[in-house]
């Protein structure tokens, strides 16, 4: 079974065929505060997943069915789930969003068989615990320090990862003088009791929306060394020494402009903006290649600093204003895990918020907000492979194995956030599967209408209508095997002229091309 979610639904499905084996909605009880959702986990036959009104909610993995339902966040000051929970020994793990929002962060543990509160550990330390006295009077008290996607666990040691993203208010630092722990930060936690055990602080007293919002990476490099690696919003990827708590490396993975210069009234423009550097997806290890690839924001903004704002629960807790560039483009670059020197790197058209993921198969996936995946040759970075999902990607890229043969699914269609360019398709899983060997060798059969009729109906019909007459921006079809034989239909769906998409190799393969091809000739 694959599981997914939405703001409010939670779905399971057939990995093989797509098919809706159960959908499960949550009905709000308060105010939602934001709405995307990055994820479930799976515990003891349990799917356990946040809402944006600040519940954490197991069902049943089979059917379903609501097993138990617990207030983990106060949606009235804008406390929020958007992360994906994450699972061990029978406990659930999952922070707070809403920094942006002035929240008091924290990051819990509950029992799966229940729900019930295990611990919790501030990410804002309150008086009398580490960390309060680089707060400046009561500042912690609105101090931000959400956890945004996910975490990382170390089963060995029982060491718990946690990315914690921005102080607020966001950029006036004058109300919140000090280092501002534990915002932008790693901090590692005893997953059995929430006690801190160490932290590395990417940035001290944060006036950018610099937060470290991606899961960190555990891996050990060629020298023996155990690291944790992670990208943060403020452009560069962090490697730090797991014994010594110490930074091996940093380096950029984006453009880098007036890192340090603090926002001013007039505004200041720097890079990245706020909108990262590395977003919501953690880089990718691949211990074949021994390297580290991340997806990469490429996008400046200009920040006006306001005066102070007073606080105001559940409103927003900027102190300020911003205008993005109008350039905005994307990169994906593996550096050696051990060194981080580049090995490759690609800029592409739009922004890649996506998950990159490495395969023992020597590809390398990412995907970008145009809506195109791409397929990266692990060694050298060759790009083997374009396809346009007709989708912005912004979520999960897995590969997985099922009845024999290797599947790629991915999300498509990132629509819940506006403010970015290109975020534009309809919410889609879509899935690829490699062929078999007999189907690899064997050319596409003659056309199937009825499966045509299916392809047609999903990918052509919002142009030339559900019955072929024809729509705003596509030609009627009705009549058109008069003029065209079926081999010149064909070529001409894998290379058209004018205003037509080019659909193949990408949304259609050569199946799909000769099944619509029939379906389109019983037009008439």
């Amino acid at each position: 079974m694959m599981y997914l979610t939405t703001s409010r639904a939670t779905i399971a499905l057939n990995p093989v065929n797509c098919d809706i084996l159960w959908k499960s909605v949550h009905t709000p009880t308060q105010t939602e505060v934001f709405p995307p959702n990055r994820g479930a986990a799976y515990v003891d036959g349990l799917v356990v997943r946040g809402t944006a009104d600040g519940r954490l909610v197991a069902y049943d993995a089979l059917s379903g069915r609501e097993r138990w339902n617990v207030t983990a966040g106060d949606p009235r000051v804008g406390e929020f789930i958007s992360s994906a929970p994450l699972a061990w020994n029978g406990i659930i793990y999952v922070g707070l969003a809403g920094g942006d929002w002035g929240i008091q962060g924290r990051m819990m543990a509950f029992d799966a068989r229940n729900g019930e509160k295990i611990w919790s550990f501030n990410t804002v330390p309150h008086p009398g615990e580490y960390g309060n006295d680089t707060w400046a009077g009561d500042s912690w008290r609105h101090g931000g320090g959400g956890t945004w996607t996910s975490y990382a666990l170390d089963p060995e040691t029982g060491e718990l990862f946690v990315p914690v993203a921005n102080p607020s208010p966001d950029f006036v630092g004058s109300v919140r003088l000090g280092d501002n722990l534990f915002t932008n930060s790693v901090v590692a936690l005893d997953a059995r009791s929430g006690k801190r055990l160490w932290h590395y602080q990417t940035r001290k007293h944060d006036t950018h929306d610099y937060g470290v919002s991606t899961p960190p990476v555990l891996l050990t490099l060629k020298d023996g060394s155990r690291v944790v690696a992670v990208a943060a919003k403020d452009g560069f990827l962090y490697v730090i020494d797991r014994r010594t708590h110490k930074l091996r490396y940093r380096v950029p993975v984006t453009t880098i402009l007036n890192h340090e210069k603090e926002p001013t009234a007039e505004g200041v423009r720097y890079c990245p903006g706020i909108f990262g550097g590395a977003e919501w997806n953690s880089a990718s290890y691949d211990p074949e290649q021994q390297s580290l690839v991340v997806g990469a924001v490429d996008w400046c903004s200009t920040v006006k600093q306001t005066a102070p704002v007073p606080y105001v629960a559940g409103g927003l807790y900027f102190g300020g204003t911003f205008v993005q560039d109008e350039r905005s483009v994307g990169r994906v670059t593996a550096f050696d895990a051990q060194t981080g020197a580049v090995r490759w790197q690609h800029e592409v058209g739009a922004p890649v918020v996506s998950a990159v993921t490495a395969t023992a198969g020597g590809v390398t996936f990412a995907g970008d907000m145009d809506g195109m995946l791409y397929a990266f040759r692990s060694s050298n970075g060759e790009i083997l492979r374009k396809i346009d999902v007709q989708g912005a990607l912004a979520g999960g890229i897995i590969t997985y194995r099922a009845s024999g043969r290797q599947y790629l699914a991915m999300t498509t269609g990132n629509i819940s956030r506006t403010m970015w360019p290109r975020a534009n398709g309809v919410p889609t899983l879509v899935i690829y599967a490699l062929p078999a060997q007999s189907e690899a060798q064997a050319a596409p059969a003659p056309g199937d209408p009825v499966r045509g009729r299916t392809i047609f109906q999903n990918v052509c019909a919002s142009c030339h209508s559900i019955d072929g007459s024809g729509g705003t921006s596509g030609r009627a079809l009705k009549g058109v095997a008069t003029r065209y034989s079926h081999d010149a239909l064909v070529e001409f769906i894998k290379k058209p002229s004018g205003a037509m998409p080019a659909l193949y190799p990408g949304a259609l393969s050569e199946q799909d091309v000769a099944d619509v091809s029939r379906f389109i000739e019983t037009l008439q």
